[in-house]
C-alpha cells in the first residue's frame, strides 16, 4: 500500500509493538534462546537437518526441491534477509517443508509462560480490543448502506453479471411491471368447517389423499438455474397462475429474479432452426419451444427439457443475509424482504421503487422472520433479541404514532432467545369463529376483526400462539435511539439519533416507536384477568424450534424442530373459542421423522405449508440425501421425493407455487434453484 494510507501505518506500527512485546517476553519463535527453540512448526524433535538425531539415510535420501519450492525459498530468504539469524532459520524452516510457509504461534499458556509485568498484560488486552474494534469496522464497512428509497435499475447495476448476460434494470423493471399490472391475490382456502372436511372425515382423507399423489406422480424436473452467487436463505414463488416467477434470497443481501417460462437467448434462431432439422432428420417429432401467439407478448416455454428461462440479480439489502421473501396477498404487486441488516424492505414491482419500512436499531437484532395480514397491511416481524414487532404500513413512519411501529419483548430470556419464526392465521372463517365476541377496534379507531393468533417458534425449544388482541392494549413505553448504547465513539454523542447509526446503515425515522419490556410490561400484564388470554397455547420440543407455520386454512400448526422430528398441531377452533389459555398440554397431532441436522454450510431446513388451497394440506421441506420431501399434513405420509442427477447440493430452502399444482422449487448452497412440475407446465 502507499506510505500516506493511514490505515496500513497503523497496521506496520501495531506489528512493531507486537515484535518488541515479543520480545520483550521472551516469545520470539525465531529466536535460539525462546522457548520455541528456533523450530518452526511441523519440524521433528529428533530428525531433519538441524534435529540434532536425525537419521543419515534420510539426508542422503532428501529430494531436491523442485522449481517452485526453489523459488519460494528465495522469496523468503529475501523477505527475512533483514532479521539476520532470524531470517536464516525461517529460510532453512521454509525450504525443509518444500517451500510452504508454517505458522510459528505458540500458545503462551501451553507453554508455561506468564506476562512478567501488569503493563504486559494490559497491552495484550488493548491489542485485543483494537484487534476486534479493526474487525467490527470492517465487517461494516463491506456493508454497502442501502437508500431508503431506491430505484430497482439502481439494485441490479450493482451487479455486474446482470451487464455480462445482457441483463440490466430497465429490462427487468418492465417485466415486473408487466407482472403486477393484473391483481395475483393469494389464493383462499375453500374447505367448510364441517364434520365432512379432510380434516376430520376419514372418507375424505383418504379421497383427498389420493388426489394428491396423483398430482405429484406426474411432477418431473424440469430445470435449473443460477439465481444467486451464494448460499439461497430464503425462497418464495409469485402467485400469477400463468407463468413461473421466482423469488430467491441469499447470504450477501441479493435478490435473483426467475422468470422460469421466459424464452432464452442463449443460441439465436438460426441455432434453434438447426437443432429442429436435426431432430426431423432423425425421425424425431419436435416440439415447438415457445407460444407465440401468448397473450402478453411474452414467449411462454413450451419445451422444458432446453435452456434456463431468465434470471435477474439485485441488491436489495446491505451485504447480509435474506431471511425472508413475502409477496402481498392482496394484489401481488409487492416483494416484500427482510434481511440480517436489522431491517424490512417494500419492492412495488409496479414502478420498481424499493422503500425501507421498518429497522431495529441494535445490531444484534436480526430480523429472522416475517409475516403479512391478510388486508397487506401490517407486518408482524421476529427477531434475534426475543422481540415482535408490528408494523402498520397505512400510516407515515415519521409521524410518531405509538401503534405505528410497536415492539414487545416476548422472552424472558431476551438476549439469548433467538425467534425464528412467525405466522399469522389468516383464513377467515377460523377468525369469525374466534373473533365473535370480541370486536376490536383497529389503528384508526375503526370497529374490526383483526388478525388474533399468531405461532412464534424459538430457539428455547417452544413453539407459542399468541392473541393479538391483547398485545396493543399492555403497556409500553416511548422508544428512542438512546436506550442503545454506543459502540465505538470516543465522546458522547450529542444527537441521540446519530448512536449506532454507522453501524445499521438505517434512519431512526424507522425504528421502533414504543416498546414493551419482558420483565415490565409483558410478562406482568399475562398475569391479570385482563390479558389471561395473551398466551392461548404452547409446546415443548426437545431440542431448538426453528420454525411454525399455520397452513392455509387456518386449522394445523407446521413446526420443524433440530430433534429430527417435524410435527404437525390440531388448532381446531373449539379451542380458541374462550379468550383464556388452552386446557391440558398441547400436544402434536403428527410427528413425522425428517434429518434436520444441516450443519454449518446449508440453510435450516423450515418445512413449509404449500399455499394452494385446491389440494389437501401438504407441505415440503430439504433433505440431506439431497431431494425435496413432500409430506402430507393429514397423515404424515410422504407424498413425493423428488431429484435429480443435476441436484449434487442439498435443497434446503423450499417453496410451492400457490396456482399451479404440483410445482416445487428448491434452492442449495451454490446459489441453485431447482424446478419440478407437470410437463406440459402451462399447456
Amino acid at each position: 500500500m502507499a506510505d500516506d494510507n493511514s490505515y496500513e501505518q497503523e497496521r506496520q506500527r501495531i506489528i512493531a509493538e507486537n515484535a518488541a512485546l515479543l520480545a520483550q517476553l521472551g516469545l520470539d519463535h525465531f529466536s535460539a534462546s525462546s522457548p520455541a527453540g528456533g523450530r518452526s512448526r511441523g519440524s521433528s524433535v529428533a530428525g531433519g537437518a538441524n534435529g540434532g538425531g536425525g537419521s543419515s539415510t534420510a539426508s542422503k535420501r532428501k529430494p531436491r526441491a523442485s522449481a517452485g519450492a526453489r523459488e519460494g525459498s528465495k522469496r523468503s530468504k529475501l523477505s527475512n534477509g533483514a532479521d539476520g539469524e532470524d531470517g536464516s532459520a525461517a529460510a532453512a524452516s521454509a525450504a525443509r517443508g518444500g517451500g510452504m510457509s508454517t505458522s510459528t504461534r505458540r500458545s503462551t499458556r501451553l507453554m508455561g509462560l506468564v506476562p512478567e509485568s501488569e503493563e504486559a498484560v494490559a497491552h495484550l488486552a488493548a491489542q485485543a480490543e483494537r484487534a476486534k474494534k479493526e474487525l467490527e469496522a470492517l465487517r461494516h464497512a463491506e456493508r454497502k448502506v442501502r437508500k431508503e428509497v431506491e430505484a430497482l435499475g439502481e439494485l441490479v447495476r450493482e451487479e455486474e453479471w446482470n451487464e455480462d448476460n445482457d441483463r440490466n434494470g430497465q429490462e427487468l423493471t418492465s417485466f415486473l411491471a408487466s407482472v403486477a399490472s393484473k391483481p395475483n391475490p393469494r389464493p383462499t382456502s375453500s374447505l367448510a368447517y364441517t364434520s365432512t372436511d379432510p380434516y376430520t372425515d376419514a372418507t375424505s382423507t383418504t379421497a383427498a389423499e389420493t388426489a394428491l399423489r396423483n398430482t405429484y406422480r406426474t411432477s418431473t424436473f424440469l430445470r435449473t438455474a443460477k439465481m444467486n452467487t451464494e448460499r439461497v436463505y430464503s425462497l418464495t414463488v409469485h402467485p400469477d397462475p400463468t407463468r413461473v416467477l421466482v423469488f430467491s434470497g441469499d447470504k450477501r443481501g441479493i435478490v435473483g429474479v426467475w422468470d422460469a417460462n421466459a424464452r432464452d437467448h442463449d443460441g439465436d434462431a438460426d441455432d434453434d432452426d438447426e437443432g429442429e432439422a436435426q431432430d426431423d432428420k432423425r425421425g424425431r417429432l419436435s416440439v415447438k419451444r415457445e407460444d407465440e401467439d401468448a397473450g402478453d407478448g411474452e414467449a411462454i416455454v413450451k419445451d422444458w427439457t432446453r435452456g434456463s428461462g431468465k434470471v435477474w440479480r439485485m441488491q436489495v439489502h446491505q451485504r447480509s443475509a435474506i431471511s425472508c421473501l413475502k409477496v402481498d396477498p392482496t394484489r401481488g404487486d409487492t416483494l416484500f424482504t427482510s434481511a440480517y441488516d436489522c431491517s424490512i424492505r417494500a419492492l412495488s414491482l409496479t414502478n420498481g421503487i424499493s422503500t425501507s419500512i421498518y429497522a431495529l436499531p441494535d445490531p444484534d437484532a436480526l430480523i429472522n422472520h416475517f409475516d403479512i395480514s391478510p388486508s397487506g397491511h401490517e407486518i408482524w416481524a421476529v427477531d434475534s433479541l426475543g422481540g415482535l414487532s408490528h408494523v402498520d404500513m397505512r400510516e407515515d413512519n415519521g409521524n410518531g404514532k405509538a401503534w405505528a411501529r410497536r415492539r414487545w419483548v416476548i422472552s424472558a430470556q431476551s438476549r439469548n432467545t433467538k425467534i425464528g419464526g412467525v405466522s399469522i392465521n389468516r383464513e377467515s372463517r377460523f377468525l369469525e369463529l374466534v373473533n365473535m365476541f370480541w370486536i376490536v377496534a383497529d389503528c384508526h379507531g375503526r370497529a374490526a376483526m383483526n388478525p388474533s393468533l399468531i405461532c412464534t417458534a424459538s430457539n428455547d425449544r417452544t413453539m407459542r400462539i399468541w392473541d393479538t388482541r391483547h398485545l396493543h392494549s399492555i403497556r409500553s413505553h416511548p422508544f428512542t435511539p438512546a436506550q442503545i448504547p454506543e459502540v465505538d465513539s470516543k465522546e458522547p454523542a450529542s444527537d441521540p439519533d446519530k448512536l449506532r447509526l454507522d453501524h445499521t446503515g438505517h434512519s431512526p425515522s424507522l425504528y421502533p416507536t414504543v416498546l414493551s419490556e419482558w420483565d415490565e410490561d409483558v410478562y406482568p400484564a399475562m398475569n391479570t384477568k385482563k390479558h389471561a388470554g395473551l398466551l392461548r397455547a404452547e409446546s415443548a420440543h426437545e431440542k431448538s424450534c426453528s420454525a411454525a407455520y399455520w397452513d392455509p386454512a387456518g386449522r394445523r400448526v407446521l413446526t420443524t424442530c433440530y430433534d429430527d422430528r417435524i410435527r404437525v398441531y390440531d388448532a381446531k377452533p373449539s379451542l380458541f373459542k374462550v379468550d383464556v389459555p388452552v386446557e391440558g398440554t398441547f400436544n402434536p397431532h403428527l410427528k413425522v421423522k425428517h434429518n434436520c441436522q444441516t450443519g454449518r454450510y446449508v440453510t435450516i431446513f423450515k418445512a413449509q405449508w404449500c399455499q394452494n388451497t385446491q389440494l389437501a394440506p401438504h407441505f415440503s421441506i430439504g433433505n440431506m440425501k439431497k431431494r425435496v420431501s413432500v409430506f402430507s399434513g393429514l397423515t404424515g405420509s410422504l407424498i413425493a421425493d423428488l431429484s435429480h442427477p443435476s441436484l449434487t447440493a442439498v435443497p434446503a430452502v423450499t417453496a410451492t407455487h400457490p396456482n399451479i399444482a404440483g410445482v416445487v422449487v428448491g434452492g442449495n448452497a451454490s446459489g441453485k434453484c431447482h424446478l419440478w412440475g407437470p410437463a406440459p407446465l402451462l399447456d
